[in-house]
Parts: C-alpha cells; sequence; structure tokens
C-alpha cells in the first residue's frame, strides 16, 4: 500500500494548483486523475483579477503566464448608439495587471506538470476510485487494468462537479435553478480584432462575449435565457453561434463571425449549487466539487484558486479533521452567495425570459454603473476585485425586483 499526506483526486485546475502549492511546502501528495488527455471543456479560462492575486500567492500564476496566458488589462462594453464603456481591469487588485485568459486543456496541462515538478506523485488514466468508509483517508482505485491502493492522512475532492469523492463522502448540494444557459466556442483566426480587450455586446435577447486568448484566438460565449437551452445544439449548433456575430454593435463583430471554429460548441446552464460543508471526516472538498457559481460572470477559476490556496493554508497549519475546515466553509459559503446575487443581476438585466422592458433594464444598470451608485456598483465590482469587497447589506435579492421594474 502506498502512503501519501495527501491525496488529490483530479488534476484540473484547482486539484493540480493545489499539488504545486502543498509538494512544493513539503508535503507527500498524491493526486489521482482520470484523463490521459485534458479536453476541451468549453469553460474556465478567464480568471478575474482576485483569482490572478491567488495563483500568485498559490505559486502558479507564473506557470500560467509561461504556458501562454493572455493579459487582458480592460475590458469594453459595446451598446448600440452609445461610446463602449470601459473597465480597467488593471485596477480591480493592487499588483495585478489584468485578467487571465488561457485554453483550459493547456492550463490543466502545464499545471499537473508543475506538480510533478514540485514533487507531487501523478497518476493518469485513473479510474474506480473508491474511499474506504472504515479508515478514512484511504483511498482504491484502478489503473491500466491494476488496483491500487494509496494511505493519507486527508483526501481532497477536486474532481468536478460530478464529483464521486462528493457523493461518496455523504456530501449533498443544495441547486438555485438557472436564469439562462451560457454556449461556449474556440475561435481562430482573430486577426484584425484588437485583443488589447475583452468584449460584452448586449445584443437584443442575447449576451455575447469575447475573450482573448493571443496570437488570434478567443473564446466567445453567447448567453441566451433559460429559453434557449437548445438554440445552438444539433448539426447547425456551429453555424448558428457563428451568425449571431453578424452585428454592426461591436465594430469588428463581421470579422469575428467570419473566424474559424477550433472546438466543440457546447452549451450548459447557468445554476448555482453550494453547501454549507465541504468537508466530511477525511474529506475537503474544492472547486466545482464543493459548488460552482453561473458562468455568466466567469467566476469559476478564480473561485478555485481562493479554494485552493485557503486549503493549502490550513492544511500547511495542521488541518485534517472536519472542524478544521469549518473556517473555509463558512468563507466559502459566504463568498458563493455574494457571487450568486451577481450572476443574477447580470441574468435579469441582460436574457431573463419574458422581459418586455430588455433596454431600460440594461440602460437602468448601465446609469448606476457610470455613476458608481451605493446601490449596484460594489456588488458588481466586487465580482472582478473580489467577493468580500461586497458590502454584506447590498446582498439582497431585492435588487433584482428593482431591475425587473426598470
Amino acid at each position: 500500500m502506498d502512503t501519501a499526506d495527501v491525496v488529490i483526486v483530479g488534476g484540473g485546475i484547482a486539484g493540480a494548483s493545489l499539488a504545486t502549492a502543498l509538494a512544493g511546502a513539503g508535503l507527500g501528495v498524491t493526486v489521482l486523475e482520470a484523463s490521459t488527455e485534458y479536453e476541451d471543456r468549453v469553460r474556465g479560462e478567464s480568471m478575474h483579477a482576485w483569482g490572478v492575486k491567488e495563483a500568485r500567492e498559490l505559486g502558479v500564476e507564473q506557470t500560467l503566464l509561461d504556458a501562454g496566458a493572455h493579459v487582458a488589462p480592460l475590458w469594453k462594453q459595446y451598446i448600440a448608439g452609445q461610446d463602449p464603456t470601459e473597465l480597467p481591469m488593471s485596477i480591480m487588485v493592487d499588483g495585478i495587471d489584468g485578467s487571465l485568459n488561457l485554453r483550459h486543456p493547456d492550463a490543466c496541462q502545464a499545471l499537473i506538470e508543475a506538480a510533478a515538478a514540485a514533487g507531487a506523485t501523478v497518476v493518469r488514466g485513473v479510474k474506480d476510485v473508491q474511499l474506504d468508509a472504515a479508515n478514512p483517508g484511504t483511498v482504491s482505485y484502478a489503473v491500466n487494468g491494476d488496483s491500487k491502493t494509496v494511505r493519507s492522512e486527508l483526501v481532497v475532492g477536486a474532481d468536478g462537479r460530478a464529483s464521486t469523492v462528493r457523493k461518496q463522502a455523504g456530501i449533498t448540494l443544495e441547486r438555485e435553478d438557472p436564469i439562462n444557459y451560457i454556449c461556449g466556442l474556440l475561435l481562430d483566426g482573430l486577426d484584425g480584432v484588437p485583443d488589447d480587450h475583452d468584449v460584452m455586446v448586449p445584443e437584443g435577447d442575447l449576451f455575447i462575449l469575447l475573450f482573448h486568448q493571443g496570437e488570434g484566438r478567443g473564446r466567445s460565449y453567447i448567453v441566451t435565457g433559460a429559453s434557449g437551452q437548445h438554440m445552438f445544439a444539433g448539426r447547425g449548433g456551429t453555424d448558428t453561434f457563428m451568425s449571431s456575430w453578424e452585428i454592426d454593435t461591436y465594430p469588428w463583430a463581421r470579422q469575428v463571425a467570419k473566424a474559424t471554429p477550433a472546438g466543440p460548441c457546447a452549451t450548459y446552464p447557468g445554476d448555482d449549487t453550494w453547501t454549507p460543508a465541504p468537508y466530511a471526516d477525511g474529506v475537503v472538498l474544492i472547486g466545482d466539487a464543493a459548488g460552482h457559481n453561473d458562468p455568466i460572470i466567469g467566476e469559476g477559476l478564480s473561485i478555485s484558486m481562493r479554494d485552493a490556496r485557503t486549503v493549502r493554508d490550513l492544511v500547511l497549519d495542521g488541518a485534517r479533521k472536519p472542524a478544521d475546515f469549518a473556517s473555509y466553509g463558512d468563507e466559502r459559503m459566504e463568498r458563493m452567495r455574494r457571487l450568486r446575487l451577481g450572476a443574477n443581476v447580470l441574468g435579469v438585466t441582460n436574457v431573463e425570459d419574458g422581459a418586455d422592458n430588455r433596454d431600460a433594464r440594461r440602460a437602468w444598470v448601465g446609469e448606476r454603473m457610470a455613476t458608481m451608485d451605493p446601490e449596484l456598483f460594489p456588488l458588481l465590482f466586487g465580482l472582478f476585485a473580489g467577493p468580500e469587497n461586497i458590502p454584506a447589506e447590498l446582498v439582497d435579492d431585492a435588487i433584482l425586483d428593482r431591475i425587473r421594474s426598470a
């Protein structure tokens, strides 16, 4: 039987980042990763400034930059008939130049290599992960047809939304139904489209985004109301997606519409899941395994980095028992509550089904952002600068009714 201080199930961005940090601090770490090659999951490719700060504190920011991460110092929102609204990412967090954009498989590969270089034992192609309920910390699994067992002091579940670690530990998630659905597509051939800023375009019933990855590549997302779940499905989905860029609001939209699709076109719900206690005997969860946020606001990577950094600090301080992770659970619960409202504000403003006053909703929110209105501005500012910057008294769903009645 093998031994380790910590076993991390899942070698994606959250798990590999935590493995790098713990192994670099001298702990024995084993990472169990199901894939032998990372797939394009059509999400998890843009990290807000507060997440970049966490990545820096974990020691993995440079790994992502070396892998080709594109720094976006500025976002612009384009609305028909108005000058673009600029959101400077470089002022959100002290010392952070902007958000980071990197293709998800490339980020995962760079981070798992960093974990191995830091001394972690990385096992790929893992199947049938089983926790031993009678011996917390003991994990059995299969790889290349062989059965293996590793005994540790702690198992970290970083195995995504369908986490087997979460299920076997008896941890359940609460869920809020989606207001919206979001479809993503990787694009090549964006030559001539300026990549010095990322793009948001409220257009009709859609909310269209473009995140540049450099060298003529970018990831576009299109958000619809809940009724648009199947808008980009089927054989013609990619063509429908590309034709949605045939708009006049964004000056380079027609060039984007002629770009080359470079990956799958996939749609997923803008739902939220969470738990007040992402831990159990011998287990702690991070990343999507612990609950995810509606991707309309692109917080997934930042959430993962905060999770990994927080758990690293606790583990290095000796945390192994459920009670040792209570502070993490409390902070994460409040963090997700604040981000959930921020996502709902964007969904209600831009794409909620049945809105007959969509332009008025967007204007109402835009005016309050432009004037730094104390009721709304800190809420949306905190999505980029970190949810801890959102005053607790502003986390009130009543703001959604005020937007709806604009």
